[in-house]
């Protein structure tokens, strides 16, 4: 087991590194989870997608894995949309990881082990910050409770920023209670209608950084093997979580930290029909959450990505690749053949999984190892499944290792769906809301379309080729593509 050496780019050293947990053959992994005070957005779903595909990667390498990840229920943002709203800010939020929840199963990922609230964790948060006053890195002043960053020698490490450079132009005078500019709340008092825990300082709530500290301790010890997060997050919250936790622990926090880069909106006008998809819940409605899944882990977490309407398209046409060829093969390996395989197909086959393995294992390179997935899908359309081809018939041999290979990348990606069938009906329709939104596709009914084939192919039957292409023009200007079929069928979708 784990016989594959995993190697990371680990942001406190900026270099790749061969991971090595602290148990060996398990993975104690936190990842920053939303703050749940609105629908999220697609940004916030690459950090979710990211995280899970790291979950993944671990447990299709064979090891096991302990997942953390949290919801923010308690902050500033909760609040105010909470007021806005009217309504009582932990009812706000309690409704809002209910949505992240359903978002979440929209886009096919692992459940965590753990999914940790603030407000379940305010007794751990209490103590941790207790710890951190009684051995000097903390400090109270009128029911608030700091912490006192230059007591943290190391201090900057992750973010490689150091104490000088943070103090220039920060202005001391900003807050009186600390006693450093760049001192941090890990406890402030309540101001009334929000919501407050009774502390040793008195009735409040906890600052934003040391919930993950808790969190993480809580669940899977003083140090932990990975933690992710967006790059956003580096500084100051896991720069100021590091120094919570070493302080407070004596002990180093994570062996390893990833970061995701951004999702970049605007670097080139978007398209009417996904200028205003900004929400996984719009875009899942719109498109379907495979199909931004497909797109979320088409680039590698450590490249930036820009949304457009080029990307989502290539995302529903490496989605509609998966799909046809699994759609094909469960039809042919209803009859398979009692021969025996043949012996390079099947190693072509065969080598697929270690040599996504190879790739996963460098540094989560899912991008690559779906290269390989594609490769294979192109290899038996080739050889047996391809249209307008005689289909050959699979072996038994062939037929389990295809089964395995599939099986495998289920896991390992969460791109590989049982039931190709809804999966391709939902990328024909999403097509459709592309050509509609562009002033196509609402042109035309199912119902027409269907009336409109038949006519194409009595004309093409009576070589009547003028009107036969006038349907075809018809076709385009609406947005459909048509595919004569070698059986004489016409199929058609959306472009």
């Amino acid at each position: 087991m784990n016989e594959i050496k995993v190697k990371v780019f680990n942001n406190l050293t900026r270099s790749k590194e061969e991971f090595k947990s602290v148990v060996p053959g398990e993975v104690r992994f936190y990842s920053c989870g939303p703050t749940t005070y609105d629908f999220l957005h697609v940004g916030n779903a690459r950090a979710l997608v990211v995280g899970d595909l790291i979950h993944r990667t671990f447990k299709a390498l064979g090891y096991k894995v302990i997942f953390t990840r949290n919801f923010t229920d308690v902050d500033d943002k909760i609040i105010d949309k909470a007021k806005q709203n009217g309504v009582d800010a932990l009812v706000h939020s309690a409704k809002f990881v209910d949505e992240c929840i359903e978002d979440t199963k929209s886009l096919n990922m692992l459940p965590p082990t753990h999914t940790p609230k603030v407000s379940d964790t305010m007794k751990e948060i209490i103590e941790f910050v207790e710890e951190l006053i009684a051995k000097g890195y903390a400090y109270e002043k009128e029911g608030e409770v700091l912490y006192h960053v230059p007591k943290f020698e190391s201090y900057g490490k992750l973010s490689k920023k150091d104490l000088k450079s943070l103090e220039h132009g920060i202005r001391v005078e900003v807050d009186g209670h600390k006693l450093h500019p760049s001192d941090f709340v890990l406890w402030k008092p309540a101001k009334e209608g929000e919501p407050a825990w009774d502390s040793p300082w008195g009735k409040g709530r906890p600052g934003w950084h040391i919930e993950c500290s808790a969190m993480a301790r809580k669940f899977m010890g003083k140090t932990i093997d990975i933690h992710h997060g967006g790059v956003d997050l580096q500084f100051p919250h896991h720069e100021n979580e590091i120094a919570q936790s070493e302080a407070a622990n004596g002990q180093e926090f994570s062996r390893y930290w990833c970061h995701n880069e951004f999702l970049n909106f605007g670097k080139e006008k978007m398209s009417k029909s996904l200028g205003n998809v900004i929400t996984i819940r719009q875009f899942v409605q719109n498109y379907g959450g495979a199909i931004l899944r497909q797109v979320l882990a088409s680039v590698h977490y450590r490249s930036t990505m820009d949304w457009s309407q080029e990307v989502i398209e290539r995302g529903m046409n490496d989605l509609e690749r998966i799909h046809t060829f699994i759609k094909s093969y469960q039809e042919l390996k209803k009859t398979p053949s009692n021969e025996a395989a043949n012996s390079e197909h099947l190693a072509e086959v065969l080598k697929v999984i270690p040599q996504m393995k190879e790739e996963l294992a460098n540094d989560f390179n899912t991008p690559g190892a779906l290269s390989h997935f594609f490769g294979i899908i192109r290899f038996l359309n080739r050889e047996y499944l391809g249209e307008g081809r005689e289909k050959k018939a699979l072996s038994l041999e062939l037929i389990k290792a295809i089964d395995e290979l599939l099986s495998f990348v289920s896991l390992a990606t969460g791109l590989v769906y049982d039931d190709p069938a809804p999966i391709l009906e939902k990328i024909n329709s999403a097509r459709k809301n592309f050509s509609t939104a562009e002033g196509k596709g609402g042109k035309l009914s199912d119902d027409e379309i269907t009336k409109l084939i038949s006519e194409r192919t009595e004309a093409r039957k009576t070589k009547n080729w003028g009107r036969a292409d006038e349907i075809r023009k018809i076709f385009a200007e609406a947005g459909i593509e048509l595919k004569d079929n070698p059986d004489g069928t016409v199929t058609w979708k959306w472009k």
